[in-house]
């Protein structure tokens, strides 16, 4: 018996709405997305006046970045991003920390673009960079912040959201996704990487803990006994080498 099967059924192409345009596809290197700990590449950059930029550790101070194009029509986003930046910019100390926007759209936006987006939101190139540079170097950079981004029409951009904090290394400390997150938390995680380390202090807490299992804790011995006072004798001789310095003590003081 012989069973007879229907042809399979035609389908019409998709078609593309009006005025929607795809971009080309084309071979793109593999990137790594940049995780809490890594090193932000120092690639060279430009911000809104045309300096040189860079997120390099020479910069020295704590950097909050975002990101924009400056043609984005889309209120909960770069222009929400653009006006919590000019919120951070000023309660920011631009001696410990700096603003920077990375556009998404480095073809448009030129510094010269860059500038006049900025003056809108009063934006002070002392505190606040907006970035751009050659187009495959700044593509390279957003997809190492993680950034995922794609042209869907002529002048509208297709984006994901993220606040990312670097150490003044340009270490990524602190990433937070979505377009949605409160400025003055952001500002409490950037201002905790620019507070000196209290070395002393943490010693102290950790003597006092020690203290604890040595009056009235289990499993004191002799050796955490030996280790205390060690422990002790090295954080005296520093003080003691630290008030030198500050006070220029003589050697044979003390």
């Amino acid at each position: 018996m012989v069973i007879a099967v229907p042809p399979p059924p035609i389908v019409a192409p998709m078609r593309m709405p009006a005025g929607m345009t795809m971009p080309a596809e084309r071979p793109r290197p593999f990137v790594p997305v940049l995780r809490e700990g890594d090193v932000v590449p120092d690639l060279l950059l430009r911000d809104q006046l045309g300096r040189a930029f860079s997120f390099g550790a020479a910069a020295d101070r704590v950097t909050i970045v975002s990101f924009i194009y400056t043609t984005c029509g889309d209120p909960a986003m770069c222009p929400l991003v653009a006006a919590k930046f000019a919120y951070l910019q000023r309660h920011i100390d631009p001696r410990a920390m700096r603003l920077a926007t990375v556009t998404l759209d480095p073809a448009n936006d030129t510094p010269a673009v860059l500038h006049a987006y900025g003056a809108r939101y009063a934006a002070d190139p002392a505190r606040w960079s907006l970035v751009t540079g050659a187009v495959p170097r700044v593509d390279e950079l957003v997809a190492r912040f993680g950034i995922v981004a794609g042209r869907i029409r002529p002048g509208v951009i297709g984006h994901t959201e993220a606040a990312i904090v670097l150490d003044a290394r340009g270490r990524v400390a602190r990433i937070v996704d979505g377009a949605a997150w409160n400025p003055d938390d952001l500002l409490a995680a950037a201002t905790s990487l620019t507070a000196r380390p209290q070395p002393l202090r943490l010693v102290a807490l950790w003597l006092g803990s020690r203290a604890g299992a040595l009056c009235g804790g289990r499993g004191a011995s002799p050796l955490t006994v030996a280790g205390v006072l060690i422990v002790l004798a090295l954080v005296a001789a520093a003080t003691l080498l630290l008030l030198r310095r500050m006070f220029r003590l003589p050697a044979g003081s003390g």
